[in-house]
């Protein structure tokens, strides 16, 4: 989309997002902490409306492109496609729709009016405080970030390192953020710049979002001394550009995703004897399977259900660390309660050993403050509010939920911000927040599953292992647009199906007959079951009592929408003007003819015999209705249906003295050497050429 084309969507909503509410969750969005829609923004990624699917990911989320590169993806665990092949691969399509969008997402960036007349200071930018300053400014108020950091970002800048988070993926995120007038002071520390009351006069509220920036050590003997690191400063270093001092041999303590950021970097720091020592077997070890197993490509050796007993030097050099043998990490109740064997120990070797065994933030700048601690050491707050003890000062992300991920605490940002615009409004906040569970649709039935054909999941590329450790720089390869299509088709349009208008239904049983999943339950009126429907829009256009509708569509959106896609005609073309309802599931819907009017759809199921004569009322010379080939086609039992369709439209506009070979089906194949669309919709324009050009 061209730049000065930018206002056009400010305030797109995908359609049916106020059906959606009242309905269950698809599980994808129901698993996203900020409940980011899902099945929206890939449908129109399918249709590659990617600004708008741009929207929709940013509209609950305003670090999508970090989330893009490092989430940790449960929406794709939640998928309904893994009772079938393999899930969506949600993040990667999150991330094409984004770098498509970015000329778009500059363009649209303003200042917001302030119109409040009230201010808030936010102390952190990580991605709770990112989050609360973009609601805030959203919705009229003044506000100022205080960063102790030289650079926004809070934790995403300062620790993570830029191999799994380029700087400038993130320094997108946060130019849509400033850009509404947002105030920074970075380098700005709260306890030693100013105080945290001093603010709390300043400011009408102030949102205390400042994360876990600090690394816990252990208390075993040798642990204090050189040679022996902390995570988080180490991060930073290589954050930072500050190359820490290593060794030739580096030993991590630890299991989780931090462990693994920690290990990583150091192989791309030069290090070439990496290795890992922790509690947990490879079953239970925090950290994800695919960052482990990354890990292991990148030669760093995991040294499973060992305890750290002391650091072991010489002269104050380290030698390694001295381990026990683990018996087990949990109880027979799943909590954390590590048993050892003592009378087994080894020394595990190594000349720096880097700390990675959990978090805490730094609460030295509330001690002389009006907001509580507890007896350890962690803010009092009310969950139900954001609300600290001090009355104008909230709370929220890491700081306060403890460990989590990065679109965590995006949706406790949320709240936040939801919060204080309460607080300063003078409304009751208890009762009022969005609650983080959400009703979903129920896992798809064994008998629905077996007649969804299986699709392999669109692979991403990575640099290779021995490349990739040689650099900072980002090793995964993203989608190219054939790919994102493909992959984008795969989703199921779990929420987004049929709904039945009790007051027109006549309980006809058409629908029931027509749905190949047995999706309706006729009664006194039809009902349709939403974890059997597949979206698949077939029983909308068949209903004679228009009484169907779906959630992810306007079933009139074609009719709607084809005399502006058409335009005007031109008395003196050369060329004959095709309307093309093209399924996009099998190809790239861009690249036809110049003189065809592509109309994507999910699926040619949709389209009703009066959408293919619409495109005639408003001029067209021909339409082409372009399927997925024999037997490709992501839904059942769609051919007979839509053949029946067109032999309508054919017949009717015979009726009307128009030629009906000016109405074809055009079948695409999904094999690399087959015609593409592109060369189905050229041939067909050639036959529509020879019949003649239609005068309107």
């Amino acid at each position: 989309m061209a730049p000065n084309d930018a206002c056009t969507l400010e305030s797109y909503r995908p359609y049916g997002a106020e059906i959606k509410e009242t309905r269950p969750y698809s599980p994808c969005r129901a698993a996203c902490p900020a409940h980011t829609d899902v099945q929206a923004y890939v449908g129109l990624i399918a249709q590659g409306k990617y600004t708008e699917a741009f929207e929709v990911i940013t509209s609950v989320n305003p670090i999508a492109s970090v989330c893009s590169m490092i989430c940790h993806h449960p929406c794709e665990q939640s998928c309904r496609r893994c009772g079938i092949d393999e899930p969506l691969a949600v993040r990667h399509l999150k991330r094409f729709a984004i770098e498509q969008s970015k000329d778009y997402r500059r363009a649209k960036r303003k200042l917001t009016q302030k119109t409040k007349g009230k201010s808030i200071g936010i102390i952190g930018s990580g991605p709770s405080g990112l989050t609360a300053a973009r609601d805030l400014a959203d919705m009229g108020y003044s506000v100022t970030i205080y960063e102790k950091h030289p650079v926004l970002g809070g934790m995403l800048a300062a620790a993570i390192p830029p191999y799994r988070l380029p700087r400038e993926v993130l320094k997108e995120d946060v130019d849509d953020v400033i850009s509404k007038g947002v105030e920074v002071k970075t380098g700005f520390e709260v306890g030693k710049d100013a105080k945290l009351d001093d603010l709390a006069k300043k400011h009408d509220a102030v949102l205390v979002a400042i994360g876990l920036s600090q690394s816990r050590s252990l208390n075993i003997p040798g642990v204090e001394g050189p040679g022996v690191l902390l995570a988080i400063p180490y991060l930073e270093d290589v954050a930072f550009g500050r190359k820490p001092a290593l060794g030739k041999k580096v030993l991590v303590i630890g299991g989780g995703n931090v462990a693994m950021d920690v290990a990583r970097s150091a192989r791309r720091l030069g290090v070439e004897k990496v290795e890992m020592v922790c509690l947990e077997n490879g079953q239970e070890i925090p950290a994800w399977k695919w960052e482990v197993d990354e890990a292991v490509e990148e030669a760093i050796k995991i040294n499973y259900r060992w305890g750290p007993k002391a650091v072991k030097r010489e002269n104050g050099k380290v030698l390694g660390l001295e381990v026990t043998k683990v018996l087990s990490v949990f109880d027979a109740n799943k909590r954390f309660a590590p048993t050892f064997d003592n009378n087994v120990t080894t020394l595990l070797e190594a000349d720096t050993i880097i700390i990675t065994i959990g978090q805490m933030s730094n609460m030295a700048f509330l001690k002389e403050s009006s907001v509580k601690i507890d007896e350890r050491g962690r803010v009092e707050w009310n969950q139900a509010t954001q609300m600290s003890s001090a009355k104008n000062v909230f709370v929220a992300g890491e700081v306060v939920t403890g460990p989590g991920s990065a679109i965590a605490a995006v949706a406790n940002g949320r709240r936040a911000a939801l919060a204080m615009h309460l607080f300063l409004q003078g409304e009751a906040i208890e009762g009022r927040l969005p609650m983080q569970e959400k009703e979903k649709i129920a896992q798809m039935p064994s008998e629905v599953a077996e007649k969804i054909a299986k699709v392999p999941r669109q692979k991403i590329k990575h640099l290779a292992p021995e490349v990739r450790v040689k650099t900072m720089d980002h090793f995964e390869m993203g989608f190219t647009e054939k790919e994102a299509l493909q992959e984008a088709g795969r989703c199921r349009g779990c929420g987004g199906g049929a709904v039945v208008d009790q007051k027109k239904c006549m309980a006809c049983l058409t629908c029931l007959r027509v749905c190949p999943y047995g999706a309706p339950v006729v009664e006194a009126y039809s009902t349709i079951r939403p974890e059997y429907c597949q979206a698949c829009g077939l029983c909308a256009p068949e209903c004679p009592a228009q009484a169907i509708s779906m959630v992810s569509y306007d079933v009139r959106e074609i009719r709607n929408t084809i005399p502006a896609l058409v335009g005007k005609v031109d008395a003196g073309r050369q060329e004959p003007v095709i309307v093309a309802f093209m399924c996009s599931h099998h190809a790239k819907v861009l690249g036809v003819p110049n003189n065809v009017k592509a109309f994507p759809v999910h699926c040619t199921s949709r389209i009703d015999s009066l959408d293919v004569l619409k495109a005639f009322e408003v001029g067209a010379d021909a339409v082409a209705v372009v399927r997925c080939g024999s037997g490709t086609c992501k839904y059942r039992d769609i051919e007979p249906r839509v053949n029946a369709r067109v032999m309508r439209a054919q017949e009717l506009l015979g009726a009307l003295g128009i030629d009906k070979q000016r109405i074809e089906i055009l079948s695409a194949s999904s094999t690399g050497d087959g015609q593409s669309y592109a060369a189905l919709t050229a041939e067909f324009s050639g036959r529509v050429k020879k019949l003649g050009l239609r005068a309107k």
